[in-house]
C-alpha cells in the first residue's frame, strides 16, 4: 500500500459515478493509495497524529510506503524532525523528499494559464506569496492578453473598490503591521514593552532597591543594586558603589525636598544613574528603581 502524506478531513472516496462510504473491511489494502494534504505548517502535525493513533482509520503496517512530500517551511523544523523520526519507527517504508527535490508550492505558469483561460476574468489580481510573485503572475496574465488596467497588483494595507463593476482608479489605505502574541493575549503587546524586551537583551537590567523612613526620608538599610546581563560585576565593582552613591544622593534630595513624590524620585534616579552608566559604558540597561517605605 502506498500512503502519501495529507489529511482527509471526510472518510468518503468520491469516485467518478459514484460514491462509497470509507470501509477498511471492503478496501484492499495492495490497491489504495491514501493521500493526506494540508498546508505545510499543519502537515507534519497531522502525520504524528495518525503515527500516535490518534486516526481512526490510517494505520501504518508492515508492507506500506509512506512518501513525504512536504516542504519543511521555517518555524516548522521542530515538529517536522519529530515527525520523520517517529515515522522511521514505524514498520513503513519511509521514503523523504528534498526541499531541493519539491516545488516552490506555487501554481506552475501552465496551470494559471489554464485558469485563466476557463474562466476568462475581466479583473485579475494575484493574492498568494510575495509581491515578485504577484509581478511573475501579472506577466502571465499579460500574455494571455488581459489589459494592464484589468490587472491588480496590491500591497498591505491597500483598498480596492469597485462601483458598478469597474475599477475606481484610487486606492484607500489602512495601516497594518504585526499582531503580537504573548501567552493567551493577542494584540496587547505594546510597542514600548518590546522596545524593553529589545533594550533588555543588549543592555541588560539594574534593578535599585532602597527602603526608606516614610516620616525622615532617611534610608534604614543597605542600597542593594543587582545588576543582569549588564556587565561583569567582578571587573566593576566601582560601577555598582557609584550606582549606589547617585541613588543614595537623590534621597538626600528628597529629604530636603519633603513634598517631592515617590514616582519623582525613582524617575530622578533612573535618570541620574542612565547617564553615568551611558558614559561609563556606553550601554543603556533597562534601570528599575524600587523603593520601600516603612
Amino acid at each position: 500500500m502506498i500512503r502519501v502524506e495529507a489529511r482527509l478531513d471526510k472518510r468518503i472516496i468520491d469516485l467518478k459515478k459514484e460514491s462509497i462510504i470509507y470501509d477498511p473491511q471492503r478496501i484492499d489494502d495492495d490497491q489504495s493509495v491514501v493521500v493526506l494534504t494540508g498546508s505545510p505548517r499543519r502537515i507534519y502535525h497531522d502525520i504524528c497524529d495518525i503515527i500516535d493513533g490518534g486516526d481512526e482509520y490510517l494505520k501504518l503496517k508492515e508492507g506500506d510506503t509512506f512518501i513525504v512530500a512536504s516542504p519543511i517551511l521555517p518555524g516548522t523544523e521542530k515538529i517536522a524532525n519529530k515527525a520523520q523520526n517517529e515515522l522511521y519507527k514505524t514498520p513503513a517504508h519511509i521514503h523523504m523528499l528534498k526541499n531541493k527535490d519539491l516545488h516552490s508550492m506555487h501554481a506552475a505558469s501552465e496551470d494559471i494559464k489554464v485558469m485563466i483561460q476557463t474562466f476568462k476574468p475581466k479583473y485579475y489580481m494575484p493574492i498568494k506569496g510575495e509581491y515578485q510573485h504577484f509581478v511573475s503572475n501579472m506577466q502571465i496574465a499579460q500574455s494571455m492578453e488581459i489589459p494592464d488596467e484589468h490587472i491588480i497588483l496590491c500591497d498591505n494595507g491597500e483598498i480596492i473598490s469597485f462601483e458598478n463593476g469597474q475599477l475606481m482608479t484610487y486606492r484607500d489605505t489602512i495601516i497594518v503591521g504585526d499582531t503580537m502574541i504573548d501567552g493567551i493575549g493577542v494584540g496587547d503587546v505594546g510597542e514600548k514593552v518590546i522596545d524593553d524586551r529589545i533594550q533588555l537583551s543588549k543592555d541588560g537590567v539594574i534593578i535599585i532597591g532602597l527602603t526608606v523612613n516614610r516620616l525622615t526620608r532617611h534610608i534604614e538599610t543597605t542600597t542593594d543594586v543587582q545588576t543582569r546581563g549588564f556587565v561583569y560585576l567582578k571587573d566593576s565593582e566601582y560601577i555598582i558603589k557609584e550606582v549606589t552613591r547617585i541613588s543614595e544622593d537623590v534621597i538626600l534630595s528628597w529629604q530636603e525636598n519633603p513634598l517631592w513624590e515617590v514616582s519623582d524620585i525613582r524617575q530622578m534616579i533612573k535618570e541620574k544613574t542612565m547617564k553615568y552608566v551611558y558614559k561609563e559604558t556606553g550601554k543603556k540597561p533597562v534601570i528599575l528603581s524600587v523603593i520601600i517605605e516603612i
